[in-house]
């Protein structure tokens, strides 16, 4: 089990398999490196070096009081990468994973070739969107019902009775399907009782939406027909990102939507593989002037 000790005293768990250009990928909160190693990761390591890695406070990583604004997690990210002795990738992510790629291709361009968000939020659209639909949004409610987990009406924004209710059911995906997750409960319990990482990921830090505009490295954006509240900011990145491609994948009627990289995986991998080798490819459609042009690529 390989951790590195990143210079801020961190260590952090991660993967390494494969052989050619480096491709990071980001999982989102709650998750773990394995979200990857399901299905997406063994599809690319013929053809790319791939890096996995526990975010802090998840999986086999260090769980720290505090640290986990998209601004420190991008850090985390960067001083990985210099341990690691990788110089430039390609930047995958999921969710906060997604706006933790993000932040690390502001604050970090020269380390980055492309970036994949699947499913990105962004802490500067949360007022975008209305900081009281962020929080009151009742989407986790939605996802545990179709999941077969009933939630009472008075109980639909209460995260810990929720978290409590998934404890008591078997895990949904991978080589512990139907086995129980209280492990993995407890210890999402203890992550967001006892650190500060719900305050954090509501942090914006440098990245204002003012600030998205002058992101220039090529972004691909994933999202799920099936998302509610993350489609509102799927339209505002389309609209403020200058180098842009975006897809929306068909959510299936069984499906739960912002979880693609296990629901369809191979939706997934085709998407990266998109993004990056075919994004400079991709035929642009008009932009305003001092505005570079972006391309919708829709997915049949």
């Amino acid at each position: 089990m390989p951790k590195a000790e990143i210079p801020n005293g961190t260590a952090l768990h991660y993967q390494q398999v494969g052989a050619g250009p480096d491709i990071v990928m980001v999982h989102g909160l709650g998750g773990n490196l394995a979200t990857w190693h399901l299905k997406i990761a063994p599809m690319l390591w013929d053809r790319y070096r791939i890096l996995t890695y526990d975010l802090r406070g998840h999986g086999y990583s260090d769980l720290t009081p505090d640290g986990y604004t998209c601004t420190n997690l991008a850090t985390d990210l960067k001083l990985l990468l210099d341990y690691l002795g990788v110089e430039r990738a390609d930047i995958v992510g999921h969710s906060y994973g997604a706006d933790i790629a993000l932040y690390f291709a502001y604050l970090y361009p020269e380390r980055v070739r492309h970036v994949v968000l699947i499913e990105a939020m962004v802490p500067a659209l949360v007022p975008t969107i209305t900081r009281a639909q962020f929080e009151r949004a009742d989407w986790a409610a939605t996802v545990l019902e179709k999941m077969g987990i009933p939630i009472p009406d008075d109980r639909r924004y209460d995260a810990e009775y929720m978290l409590r209710e998934v404890m008591k059911h078997p895990i949904r995906w991978g080589p512990l399907k139907d086995m129980p997750a209280r492990w993995t409960t407890d210890h999402m319990i203890e992550l967001y009782g006892a650190t500060t990482i719900l305050k954090d990921a509501l942090d914006i830090g440098a990245l204002t939406t003012d600030q998205l505009e002058t992101i220039r490295v090529p972004v691909h954006l994933v999202y799920d027909r099936g998302s509610t509240l993350w489609r509102q900011a799927y339209r505002h990145l389309n609209r403020s990102l200058p180098n842009v491609t975006s897809t929306l994948l068909p959510t299936g009627s069984k499906e739960i939507a912002h979880f693609s990289p296990l629901e369809k995986p191979e939706a997934i991998t085709e998407q990266i593989l998109f993004a990056i080798t075919q994004h400079g490819k991709a035929r642009p459609r008009s932009a305003p002037a001092g505005r570079l042009s972006r391309t919708t690529h829709r997915s049949a």
